[in-house]
C-alpha cells in the first residue's frame, strides 16, 4: 500500500485508520472471538476454550509484513492470520488451539472485517456531512436576496439570489448522504456461511451460533449468508461517489467564483492555507482542490465494486477479493471529500460587491430576457424582442448601456 505522503491528499486521518493494519487485525480478531464465545454458549465446543481464543485474538501479538507476505501466497489474509492464531491459543492451551476457527470460512472473516471496517469509518463522515448541509443552509438563509449573476455555459444569465444557489448545494448533498446513510445502514450484517454457505459443518446449531456470532460482533443479521450476493456493498460504493460528486459541485462553483477576476467567494485562510512555493501572493482554492481530485477518483473506484458483481456460484474467484482493497481507497477518499468540505462550507466568505459590481459590468444587459417579457406585455412578445435585440446591439457598438439603449 502507498505511504501517508502519497494519499496525504487522498485520504482523511478518519477514514484511513479504520482501514490500517491494526484496523483490520482487529476487526479479523473480533470475529475469532466472537466465533469462539458464540460456539462455546451453542455447546458446539468446550466453554473452556473460548477466553483462551479470545485473549490470543489481541492484534498487537501479530506482525502485519509476514501476514501480508503470506497472503499472497494463500489469496487471503484468513489463511496466514488463522495460522498465527491457532499456534499463539497453542502456546497458552494446546487442546484449545483445535477449536480456532471453528466452521468458518476466510470469506467469513473477511467480509466480517471489511462490514465493521465501514462500521467504523462512515458514522463520522456522515456527521460531517450533516454539518456540512447545515453550514450551507444558514449561508443560504443569510443571503437568500442577496442578487448575483447566473451563468450558463461559462457565460454571463439572467440574475438570481445567491442563496438560491447554495440551497442547491446543500439539497444535493443532503439527497446523496440520506442514500448513503441506508446504503450503509444494509451493509452492518454479519457473514457467516462456512464453506458454501450452508454451514453444515455446524448441524442444527448453525443458526444458533449465527445469532450469537452476530450480537458479539455488534452486526445485524443477514436473511442468509451473502458470498456472491453483492448488491449491499455495490449500492454502498455507488452511493459513496454520489456523496463525493455532489461535493464537488459545490467546490466547482466555489472555485470558479474565486477566480481574482470573478472574487466573489473565498474559502477560509489559516497559516499555510491556499499558499504556493513560489508566489507569495497566491492564494489558492485547496478546499476544493481535494474535493475536485477525489471526483476525479470516486467514480471509477465505484465502477469496480460494480463490475465486481456477477460473481459465479458459491464463493467466488476474484470478484470478492477485488473489493476490500477498492472500498478501503473509496471511503478513503470519500473522506477526503468530506473533511475538506467540512472546513470550506462553514467558513465560506462572500462578497456581495463583487457580485454587484460584476452583474454592472454587464451594462444591464443581463435584464434583456426580463425587458422581453415587461415590453411584451403591452406590443406582443415578436415586437418586444425586436426592439431588446436591437437595444442590445446599439449598446455592444456604442460600448453604452443597455438600460438607456
Amino acid at each position: 500500500m502507498a505511504g501517508t505522503l502519497v494519499t496525504a491528499l487522498g485520504s482523511s486521518a478518519l477514514a484511513a485508520e479504520a482501514f490500517s493494519d491494526l484496523a483490520t487485525l482487529r476487526h479479523m480478531l473480533r470475529f475469532e472471538a466472537g466465533l469462539a464465545l458464540a460456539a462455546a454458549e451453542a455447546g458446539l465446543i468446550p466453554a473452556r476454550v473460548a477466553p483462551v481464543i479470545a485473549k490470543a485474538c489481541d492484534p498487537a501479538l501479530y506482525d502485519p509484513p509476514s501476514l501480508a507476505a503470506a497472503a499472497r501466497r494463500a489469496a487471503t489474509l484468513t489463511v496466514p492470520l488463522v495460522k498465527a492464531l491457532t499456534a499463539e491459543v497453542a502456546k497458552r492451551d494446546a487442546a484449545a488451539a483445535a477449536f480456532v476457527h471453528w466452521g468458518a470460512t476466510s470469506q467469513d472473516v473477511l467480509d466480517t472485517a471489511m462490514v465493521l471496517q465501514i462500521g467504523e469509518a462512515m458514522p463520522p463522515l456522515l456527521k460531517e456531512l450533516d454539518g456540512i448541509v447545515e453550514a450551507f443552509a444558514v449561508l443560504a438563509r443569510e443571503h437568500r436576496a442577496t442578487p448575483m449573476l447566473g451563468r450558463t455555459l461559462l457565460q454571463p444569465a439572467t440574475p438570481l439570489a445567491l442563496g438560491q444557489k447554495i440551497a442547491g448545494w446543500a439539497s444535493d448533498i443532503d439527497r446523496a448522504a440520506r442514500r448513503l446513510k441506508a446504503s450503509f445502514a444494509e451493509t452492518q450484517i454479519v457473514q457467516f456461511g462456512g464453506a458454501s454457505g450452508s454451514l453444515s459443518a455446524l448441524g442444527p446449531k448453525a443458526e444458533q451460533v449465527m445469532v450469537l456470532l452476530a450480537g458479539h460482533v455488534g452486526l445485524g443479521l443477514p436473511p442468509a449468508p451473502w458470498f456472491t450476493q453483492r448488491v449491499r456493498v455495490a449500492a454502498l460504493a455507488q452511493d459513496a461517489a454520489l456523496v463525493v460528486g455532489a461535493l464537488a459541485k459545490a467546490a466547482r462553483d466555489i472555485s470558479l467564483m474565486m477566480q481574482v477576476e470573478v472574487g466573489e467567494a473565498s474559502e477560509p485562510s489559516g497559516p499555510g492555507r491556499g499558499g504556493s512555493s513560489t508566489m507569495p501572493h497566491k492564494r489558492n482554492p485547496v478546499g476544493a482542490a481535494l474535493i475536485l481530485a477525489a471526483a476525479q477518483r470516486a467514480p471509477m473506484l465505484a465502477a469496480t465494486i460494480v463490475s465486481a458483481m456477477p460473481q459465479e456460484h458459491e464463493r467466488a474467484l476474484g470478484g470478492w477479493q477485488a473489493e476490500w482493497p477498492t472500498l478501503a481507497a473509496l471511503i478513503e477518499t470519500l473522506g477526503s471529500a468530506v473533511q475538506a468540505m467540512a472546513e470550506v462550507a462553514p467558513g465560506l466568505a462572500i462578497d456581495a460587491d463583487a457580485m454587484q459590481a460584476n452583474m454592472d459590468a454587464t451594462d444591464g444587459a443581463v435584464l434583456a430576457e426580463r425587458a422581453t417579457f415587461l415590453l411584451a406585455a403591452t406590443m406582443g412578445k415578436q415586437k418586444a424582442g425586436a426592439l431588446v435585440e436591437k437595444a442590445l446591439a446599439q449598446s455592444a457598438v456604442g460600448g453604452g448601456s443597455f438600460v438607456e439603449a
